[in-house]
């Protein structure tokens, strides 16, 4: 080819044939244009079921809430500490001198690097956490609706999957629990899986391990809930793949597990080192007490259903799970269906459902303490209601379908798209709670970066709060993330007894019992909130402060006080 032929394809003439010079240009955009409409239309649909949230998301918060505080430092500090030391990730702030902290909790480390771009634009935590949320919700509920466009065909299906699966009665009571909004990675997981047995390719393989890790990077307990789901979804295609001998399939599915394993290796391994160091883990005791029950699956917040009759079941569920009525409605529809009932999909999600419904409620029952003693997973998870989330993800799936049933029947095609718009705002006004309640949030008190500039610093905070109340440390752990200091302060999923010990040892503060207590555990700098320490400990003790030379005042902006303990 000439080199005035080849700079032609490059730069086509514009004025000889318009055209098909814009022609490649257009073509990819139009063609991805669909999807780029789909994520915009669950971006507007996550502002509209969090909202007031858009109109202010860096000064509106969920701060009233302990699992929200945790979570907001949580994602801070993977944020910050990831791209510095990730070594020692897992070794967080809080709890000092314990090991492996951010590990008594969700680590969230997705959720951790979605953060890090805002913090590192200076955004505070509260906006990351913000941000976060709605990405998850969006996020979510795109991944359903291209999954579910993807086995139906249907744009319809799509978009009601989708708002079933991101806007549910379990996520939309949970917005203090950031996890709980990204399952983006469990609609990869559903269609590498199918892919797997339809195919039977390597890459459908990787790609069903990869997207485990992701899910299980944002949340252990939707590591294990996605464990469970993958066993009914590949019990549920048995009679598919041992009727060609099973052997590729199984060989596919543990480079699956092999390819997980590895991307979760590091993840995997703090936790297990936590385990060993403090014999962290769920007793047999928290089972029954957490465990699902139908009154989950009649209890929701919605505004439509909660006041009319959902509110007697709302009291005494653990985890409100109710699918919706448009969603029953959908899914009988689909399972009446001589097509949908047949597709292995449907099938693979039928059985998913009732698979994991099933094991939610196992703690209630008598085969519950040999199950514990047997299966690992039991020993991973407290609350195990929470696993109707992923019966909640499983409906909307089979909503789809049951909405492609339905345009497939519908007598006159030109009204179907009113229709198929008209059942997607009905699935989002059913499930609305908007608009919500947020507390104020005027960010983290400058003062704190006293604490920022010091070297070798170790922090506590005063009033040192009792284990009863120890989620009122949320807001210490938020000031944190303004000097990332060790402190003794924590909240957190799981409580070391070093917490009980150093409260007991502060009881008395400031005096000399106190004071060494203090010394011997390394700390430097004390803060003390003189309103929240009187209303404890009363004004005469926040006047004994002044009397110790060891306790030197270095800055206080009227209610907080900084001391550097000599």
């Amino acid at each position: 080819m000439s080199a005035p032929a080849a700079i032609s394809i490059v730069f086509p003439h514009h004025r000889r044939v318009p055209g098909r010079v814009l022609a490649p240009a257009i073509a990819p955009l139009a063609s991805h244009a669909p999807a780029l409409v789909a994520f915009a239309a669950f971006m507007l649909l996550a502002v509209v079921h969090t909202w007031p949230l858009a109109t202010d998301p860096a000064h509106l918060s969920r701060n009233d809430n302990g699992d929200a505080l945790l979570n907001t430092w949580a994602i801070a500090w993977v944020a910050h500490q990831l791209p510095r030391d990730p070594r020692h990730l897992f070794d967080a702030n809080i709890f000092y001198p314990e090991r492996l902290t951010l590990g008594y909790s969700e680590a969230m480390i997705v959720q951790g690097v979605l953060a890090w771009p805002i913090l590192a634009a200076g955004g505070s935590p509260v906006l990351a956490y913000n941000l976060v949320l709605l990405a998850g919700f969006a996020l979510s509920g795109w991944a359903f609706c291209l999954l579910v466009h993807r086995w139906t065909g249907s744009w319809g299906a799509a978009y009601c999957s989708g708002s079933l699966a991101a806007f549910n009665a379990h996520v939309l009571v949970r917005l203090p629990h950031l996890q709980t909004q990204h399952v983006e990675f469990v609609a990869l997981m559903l269609f590498a899986l199918d892919r797997l047995f339809i195919s039977r390719r390597l890459r459908d393989a990787i790609w069903l391990g990869v997207g485990f890790a992701l899910q299980g990077l944002t949340s252990v307990y939707l590591m294990v809930f996605s464990t469970w789901m993958l066993v009914f979804g590949v019990l549920a295609r048995a009679k598919e793949w041992m009727h060609r001998g099973g052997t590729r399939e199984i060989a596919l599915l543990v480079l699956a597990a092999s390819t997980a394993m590895l991307l979760l290796g590091p993840y995997l391994l703090a936790y297990y080192d936590l385990h060993h160091l403090t014999g962290f883990e769920r007793t047999i005791d928290d089972g029954p007490f957490l465990a699902g029950s139908w009154r989950d699956y009649l209890s929701t917040g919605s505004r439509l259903h909660y006041a009319m009759w959902s509110d007697r079941f709302f009291r005494d569920a653990v985890s409100a799970s109710f699918p919706g009525v448009i969603a029953l409605a959908l899914v009988s529809i689909a399972l009446a269906s001589a097509e949908a009932r047949r597709d292995r999909r449907v099938q693979m999600c039928l059985a998913i459902a009732i698979g994991c419904a099933a094991v939610s409620m196992v703690p209630r029952t008598s085969l519950y303490p040999a199950l514990y003693a047997m299966i690992p997973l039991f020993k991973v998870v407290r609350v195990m209601s929470r696993m109707g989330q992923i019966v909640l993800l499983a409906i909307a799936v089979m909503a789809g379908f049951g909405v492609a049933a339905l345009r497939r029947r519908w007598p006159n095609p030109r009204t179907w798209p009113m229709v198929a718009a008209a059942l997607c705002v009905a699935v989002n006004v059913e499930a609305l709670r908007a608009p919500l309640g947020y507390r104020p949030f005027s960010g983290v008190p400058p003062i704190y970066d006293v604490l920022a500039h010091v070297g070798e610093a170790v922090v506590v905070e005063l009033p040192f709060y009792p284990p009863a109340a120890w989620h009122q440390s949320g807001t210490y752990m938020l000031n944190s993330t303004r000097h990332w200091r060790p402190m003794l302060n924590g909240y957190s999923g799981f409580r070391p007894g070093s917490y009980r010990n150093t409260y007991d040892a502060l009881r008395t503060f400031p005096d000399v019992t106190s004071l060494s207590a203090l010394h011997s555990r390394g700390v430097t700098h004390v803060v003390v909130h003189r309103r929240d320490f009187i209303a404890v400990a009363g004004p005469g003790r926040f006047a004994e402060i002044a009397r110790f030379a060891s306790l030197q005042r270095i800055a206080e902006d009227g209610n907080i006080y900084v001391y550097r303990l000599r």
